[in-house]
């Protein structure tokens, strides 16, 4: 009996196998959805950024921005173009004023790849010093993608300073806390970092890992590494600084930090 039920699952597996393609397996097919790349508040529609020029030297009048986007598929062999447009009633800045689309209709993501980015200038004008514009923009189906789950993006473009996009992430609201504009200075004056950006968004504080996907492809934090760090920014506050009052959180800002 069990000779012949071995007999009957070998011809099932060869008749499986006889049907299936030799053809080569292409990397794309008209099932990929692309979007943006980047979480979507609570309560919101779509993911909202934010972009300032205060870090900036008086002489820089334009930046470039690359805004993730991503498919979920498998890798293609070679260059794929994707496409957007600016929704105009959800953007309050003007074409050629306060950005320039870099590009719009050949925005790539390269072989071997399932991230790309959308290019766009940003022009720093003088009123940026007192105001915010808006900028949204939105993914277009073409013959390589369709539109996936986040297709629309907003952007505020200023040159003021204000809360960064990085200290929303889960690792900032467990060991530094609430924001404020005063702690903002004074971490990136202890990290030594001049130009705004993220001082944990290093190889000396991410891990990458592949989480059985045979990519390292999500990022993860060395929580030790960075304990220690913050509590080191807590000592300068305390002995370098002297302790300095936080006037938006009512209490010295070593006394603000996460709870860890």
């Amino acid at each position: 009996m069990k000779k012949i039920l071995y007999l009957i699952l070998m011809c099932t597996a060869l008749i499986f196998c006889a049907g299936c393609s030799t053809d080569e397996i292409d990397y794309f097919d008209s099932n990929e959805y692309i979007s943006f790349n980047e979480p979507v508040a609570s309560g919101q529609d779509y993911p909202s950024i934010s972009y300032t020029f205060t870090f900036k030297d008086a002489s820089v009048t334009t930046d470039t921005i690359n805004i993730p986007v991503s498919f979920a598929g498998r890798y293609m062999d070679k260059d794929a173009e994707f496409t957007f447009k600016v929704i105009d009633t959800l953007t309050t800045a003007k074409a050629d004023v306060h950005y320039r689309i870099l590009n719009p209709e050949k925005q790539i993501i390269p072989t071997h790849k399932n991230t790309g980015s959308a290019k766009i200038l940003l022009i720093r004008t003088a009123d940026m010093k007192t105001a915010s514009y808006k900028l949204t923009l939105q993914l277009v189906e073409n013959d390589k993608f369709k539109i996936g789950e986040v297709d629309k993006i907003q952007v505020s473009i200023t040159d003021q300073l204000v809360k960064p996009d990085w200290w929303t992430s889960a690792v900032y609201k467990r060991y530094l806390g609430s924001y404020s504009p005063t702690k903002l200075l004074l971490w990136l004056e202890f990290m030594g970092v001049a130009d705004g950006s993220d001082p944990f968004d290093t190889s000396e504080y991410i891990v990458w890992l592949d989480r059985g996907t045979g990519n390292f492809i999500y990022k993860s934090y060395k929580d030790g590494l960075i304990k220690l760090k913050t509590q080191a920014f807590k000592n300068w506050l305390r002995t370098t600084k002297g302790n300095p009052y936080d006037d938006d959180l009512k209490m010295p800002v070593s006394e603000s930090l996460g709870n860890y």
